[in-house]
C-alpha cells in the first residue's frame, strides 16, 4: 500500500534537510560563542521537531496503527512545545531588538536588569512552553495520544472554552504583544535615531548591523507565520464548536476526560477528507510546513555567512584531526597565501618586486656581519673626507652614528624575538616549518650593503638612511 499523502516524501525530505541545517547553525554558534537566546531556543526545538516529523511521516505514511506508545507520548508533547516556542521566540527576539535600539547597548545597564532579562527570556522561551505541554495540556487531554494516518502522533486536547483560554491563546498572545508593543516602538525608534543606531551597530563588535537586520527579518517572518496560524486555529475551533450540535462547554470535567480506558485515538486520511474535513486537513498541512519554512529561512540568514563558514571549517579541522586527517586551509582563487613568518635573522634580499609585499631593498641595519676590514676602510675614508674639509663628511658621520644607535636598539629587540620559537604551524596543523639563524646568505647580503655604502662614501655622494 502506498503513502496516503500525495506529496510524500516531500515533507519527509524537507524535515530531514531542515534538521541538518539547524544543527549546522547551532554548531557554528557554539564554536563562535555567539548566542541569541530567542534564536537559539527556536533552532533547538525546531531541530528536535523536524527529526520527529520526519520519523512520523515515514512510520505512519500508509497506516494509522497504534504502536510505539512511549515515542508517541514524547512526540505528542514535543509537537506542542514546538508549536508554542515559535511565537515565544518571536517575542524574545523583538523585545531584545527593541532594547538594543532604545538603550543603544547590548548588555543591560545594571546587574539587576540583566537578571530580570534572563528571567523573562528563559521563562518565556522555556518555562511557559514546558508548562503548556505538561500540566496545562494534561488538564485538557482527552486521550493518551492520537495517530493520524500519513502524519503520525498528535496531541488530543479536548476543545472547550477553558482549553482556548489556557492553551490555544498562547499561540496568539506573544506575537500580538510583539506587533502591538515592540514592533511599532522598534520601527519608530530606529527611524528617529537611525544615524545614532547605525553608528552604535558599527562600533559594537558583539552585534553588527547585518546581524541585527537578519534577526529582525527572522522575527518578522516568524510573526507572519505564527500569528495567522494562531488566529485561524482559534477561529476554526470556535466555529466548529458552535456548529450543530454545539458541543462547546466551558470544561467537560476531570472525570469525563481522564477515564480509566484512556486509550489512544486514531484518524484515517479518508475520514479527514470526508464530511467537510478538508479545512482541518489544510490546517494540519499549513501548521506542519511552518517548521521547514522557518528552518530554511534561518539557515539562509545565519548559516551561510562568512563567520558561519569559518566555524564550519574549524569544526572540520577538529573532527578531521581526531582521525588523522589534516586538511589544508582553503585560499581564495587568484590569491596566494602570505609567506611564512620567521623570527630571527632577516632573509636574503630578492631582486625585483614582490606582488604581495612590494619591493625589498637591502637593509643598512646588518653592518655587524661585514668584516672588520670593511669598517676600518669606512672609518679611514670618513677621516680623509673630514680632514679635507668636505661638507658631505659631516652628513656621513651623522649617518654612521645614527646607524650605530639604530642597530643597537634593533639588535636588542632581535635577540628577544629570536627566542619566541623555532616552529610556526599553519592552519589545522598540516605543516611545520623549522627556522634557522642567519647564515652565509645573510652575510653576502650584508657585504653587498656595506659595499654600496663604501662606494657612496668614496664618491662623495650623500648616503640615505
Amino acid at each position: 500500500m502506498g503513502a496516503v499523502d500525495p506529496t510524500y516524501p516531500l515533507f519527509t525530505v524537507a524535515s530531514l534537510i531542515s534538521s541538518v541545517m539547524l544543527l549546522m547553525v547551532l554548531a557554528s554558534n557554539t564554536v563562535r560563542q555567539s548566542w541569541n537566546l530567542g534564536l537559539t531556543l527556536l533552532c533547538f526545538w525546531l531541530f528536535l521537531g523536524s527529526i520527529a516529523n520526519a520519523i512520523d511521516s515515514i512510520v505512519w505514511s500508509d497506516n494509522y496503527d497504534v504502536k510505539l506508545y512511549v515515542w508517541c507520548d514524547i512526540d505528542s508533547r514535543l509537537e506542542l512545545i514546538v508549536y508554542f516556542v515559535k511565537p515565544m521566540a518571536t517575542l524574545i527576539i523583538s523585545r531584545r531588538l527593541y532594547l538594543i535600539v532604545s538603550l543603544q547597548s547590548v548588555e543591560p545597564p545594571s546587574i539587576a536588569a540583566k537578571r530580570w532579562d534572563l528571567a523573562v527570556e528563559w521563562g518565556v522561551g522555556l518555562v511557559i512552553p514546558l508548562l503548556i505541554a505538561g500540566p496545562i495540556y494534561y488538564i485538557n487531554q482527552s486521550a493518551r495520544f492520537e495517530i493520524i494516518e500519513g502524519f503520525g502522533c498528535a496531541d488530543t486536547s479536548y476543545v472547550s472554552i477553558l482549553e482556548v483560554l489556557i492553551e490555544e491563546s498562547w499561540g496568539v498572545l506573544p506575537p500580538l504583544v510583539s506587533v502591538i508593543f515592540y514592533y511599532p516602538k522598534l520601527v519608530r525608534t530606529y527611524l528617529r535615531q537611525r544615524k545614532d543606531v547605525d553608528r552604535f551597530l558599527r562600533s559594537n563588535s558583539s552585534v553588527s548591523h547585518s546581524n541585527y537586520l537578519r534577526i529582525l527579518a527572522i522575527a518578522t517572518i516568524d510573526i507572519l507565520l505564527t500569528l495567522p496560524i494562531g488566529i485561524v486555529n482559534i477561529t476554526m475551533i470556535i466555529v466548529a464548536a458552535l456548529a450543530p450540535p454545539k458541543d462547546f462547554p466551558f470544561y467537560p470535567g476531570w472525570e469525563y476526560l481522564h477515564a480509566d480506558d484512556w486509550e489512544p485515538g486514531t484518524a484515517s486520511y479518508a475520514d479527514m477528507t470526508a464530511d467537510g474535513g478538508v479545512a482541518d486537513l489544510a490546517q494540519i498541512y499549513f501548521t506542519r510546513w511552518t517548521s521547514p519554512v522557518l528552518a530554511f529561512t534561518i539557515f539562509a540568514l545565519f548559516g551561510v555567512t562568512s563567520e558561519a563558514r569559518g566555524a564550519y571549517w574549524r569544526i572540520l579541522c577538529s573532527v578531521g584531526g581526531r582521525f588523522g586527517w589534516k586538511p589544508t586551509a582553503p585560499t581564495r582563487k587568484g590569491q596566494n597565501s602570505l609567506g611564512e613568518i620567521e623570527f630571527g635573522a632577516a632573509p636574503r634580499a630578492t631582486e625585483g618586486a614582490d606582488l604581495e609585499i612590494g619591493s625589498h631593498t637591502p637593509s643598512f641595519f646588518r653592518i655587524e656581519a661585514v668584516p672588520a676590514a670593511t669598517d676600518m676602510n669606512f672609518d679611514e675614508k670618513v677621516h680623509r673626507e673630514d680632514s679635507s674639509g668636505d661638507t658631505d663628511s659631516q652628513a656621513v658621520r651623522r649617518s654612521k652614528l645614527a646607524i650605530g644607535e639604530s642597530w643597537d636598539a634593533f639588535e636588542r629587540s632581535d635577540a628577544d624575538s629570536a627566542d619566541l620559537g623555532k616552529e610556526i604551524k599553519e592552519p589545522c596543523g598540516d605543516t611545520t616549518r623549522e627556522h634557522s639563524s642567519s647564515g652565509e646568505r645573510e652575510d653576502v647580503a650584508d657585504v653587498d650593503s656595506a659595499r654600496s655604502i663604501d662606494e657612496n662614501v668614496g664618491s662623495g655622494e650623500p648616503t640615505a638612511v
